[in-house]
């Protein structure tokens, strides 16, 4: 008994006060920055039911998903994803009325840990949710705000890769394969795993010249040259049409001058199956995952009832956090402005000198019975800029 008491599970950490303090304040700044571009906060229960998540979700989701049981035996699973929450309460609840919405949320989701640096079986994400609009330029609207949304976090040197999962998909259109096998398929894609792509295509008899086109996605990437290269690989109408979206998105964004944040993969597919056509992951040096990930996903409300077309993206707290303390980027902490004490005999007095700083705006830590000698040690300790004593008379001096 009592032999994990002095510890926590694995995948959660505590967030003591330096870091915690950045992290709100990041909190706050994206907050703020969604808020003035028109997008409304939304909350979504911790747990739901697993039944929210059988579908579109991808088997590598599935499969991290931490499940319990209810008193009525239905299971349930702590949220692995905000987005699909996010999908069952606009098309249940949301959408009647009204065909566009602005979501944004700041909330932590819930995975089985992986042991690796930024594989957390917490984690606190902002994202937002852009819904009802099918337009390209929606698109470009939820990147631009991506890329805002790390420099406000007060990260500069980065890389939005974007891509088209529409393309793969017209690629393999006409193929009899399960939706499982498209996964995994999609997952060597994108881990650029040129033995699997081969060892896979392989069990499920693609040959030939659509073979060496799958073999030649990984190697799809770079500048906006990228796109006739994409054409050329394919002339399916699918494929077409899904690179001038593409397109059509880079030329936005570089017209609202980020085309330097910008790179162009065909051969980036994320995990997650939900995703229909552009999507995007933002990398930066020294980390080996996105701090930011998302895309567009036109069929997932339509499995609560409701079809709309949405796009959004996903923002890692703590993956922004560890990227900019290893870029030496990370520092803040809470300025006090007076530490207050007094003979105990003036108590009150010095009570209500410290609330009328704090009415003021003035952060004031206030310790009664201190002794001037340890008045001076809680400002050294806290660094703060002045220290008030108060005699027993009530008369206020500054140490």
């Amino acid at each position: 008994m009592g032999k994990y008491k002095k510890h926590v599970p694995d995948g959660v950490e505590d967030c003591l006060p330096a870091e915690c303090y950045i992290k709100k304040e990041m909190e706050n700044a994206l907050r703020q920055m969604f808020i003035l571009s028109g997008y409304e906060e939304i909350e979504t229960p911790t747990y739901e039911f697993y039944d929210v998540f059988q579908s579109g979700v991808g088997s590598y989701m599935q499969e991290s998903m931490i499940k319990f049981v209810d008193s009525k035996g239905r299971i349930l699973v702590l949220r692995p994803d905000i987005t699909v929450p996010i999908a069952r309460a606009a098309a249940t609840k949301l959408l009647d009325n009204t065909r566009t919405k602005r979501l944004f949320y700041i909330q932590n989701s819930y995975a089985t840990a992986e042991p690796a640096i930024g594989k957390a079986g917490e984690f606190t994400q902002a994202g937002i949710e852009l819904l009802g609009d099918s337009r390209y330029q929606a698109d470009a609207e939820v990147i631009a705000l991506a890329i805002r949304s790390l420099l406000s976090a007060g990260l500069s040197d980065f890389t939005i890769d974007i891509g088209q999962v529409a393309f793969f998909k017209a690629l393999l259109s006409g193929l009899d394969l399960q939706d499982v096998q498209i996964d995994e398929l999609r997952h060597a894609v994108d881990s650029k795993d040129m033995m699997a792509i081969n060892t896979i295509a392989k069990r499920f008899m693609i040959d030939g010249e659509l073979k060496e086109k799958i073999a030649t996605l990984p190697n799809l990437f770079g500048g906006p040259e990228v796109f006739e290269k994409a054409v050329g690989l394919s002339g399916k109408k699918e494929c077409v049409d899904a690179v001038e979206n593409l397109r059509n998105v880079y030329t936005l964004l570089s017209s609202y001058g980020m085309a330097g944040y910008i790179s162009v993969d065909f051969g980036m597919l994320h995990d997650i199956a939900y995703y229909s056509g552009i999507i995007f992951r933002g990398i930066t040096p020294g980390l080996g995952f996105p701090v930011v990930s998302g895309g567009r996903y036109d069929e997932l409300l339509g499995k609560f009832g409701d079809p709309a077309p949405a796009t959004g993206f996903a923002l890692g707290i703590k993956r922004v956090m560890i990227a900019m303390e290893r870029q030496g980027l990370l520092k803040g902490y809470y300025d006090t402005d007076t530490v207050v004490s007094c003979d105990m005999a003036s108590s009150k007095t010095a009570h209500a000198y410290a609330e009328d700083q704090r009415k003021d705006g003035k952060r004031t830590v206030y310790s009664a019975g201190l002794s001037k000698s340890e008045l001076m040690e809680l400002k050294a300790e806290t660094g703060a800029a002045n220290a008030v004593y108060f005699d027993a008379d009530g008369n206020m001096g500054r140490l």
